[in-house]
């Protein structure tokens, strides 16, 4: 049987090393993840103020403002004005950052496939069967000091 700290530092390692594959195959594509991040976050949120993105992205107003730039500058999304409040703008995706969306999802699957190559279907199931169980009992536990 696998001990407490066993089990997290597999975690952890397995966590590193699919995040090192989508770093490599994302900037193969010229893609960061502090991109890849925004362009999905907008995706499932659009419309959203700089602001809610910054708090969904556990970042602050001063980080994502360079970045929104660079992908304004890049076609990937635009910004509009938020009529409750003329100080902020909405940001939407552009049909270029919506085909960037499709890129991500594509070689989304396929560095999973890739990483998951060696599992057979079994495995597969069997490890997604563990993680949502893991999932589901962390998810509301708070962190304690």
């Amino acid at each position: 049987m696998s001990s407490a700290t066993e089990l997290g530092e597999l975690l952890v390692a397995a966590s590193r090393a699919f995040s090192q594959q989508g770093r490599t195959r994302f900037g193969e594509h010229g893609l960061s993840p502090a991109r890849v991040r925004l362009l999905t976050t907008l995706h499932g949120r659009p419309g959203s103020r700089m602001r809610d993105l910054a708090d969904v992205l556990g970042v602050s107003g001063r980080a994502i403002t360079p970045l929104v730039d660079a992908l304004e500058a890049d076609g990937l999304v635009t910004r509009g004005p938020d009529p409750g409040d003329r100080r902020a703008f909405r940001l939407t995706l552009t049909e270029e950052g919506l085909g960037a969306i499709d890129e991500i999802g594509r070689l989304q699957h396929r560095i999973s496939e890739e990483i998951f190559a060696g599992m057979g279907e079994t495995d597969r199931r069997d490890l997604a069967r563990l993680l949502r169980s893991f999932l589901a009992t962390t998810q509301d536990r708070p962190c304690t000091p």
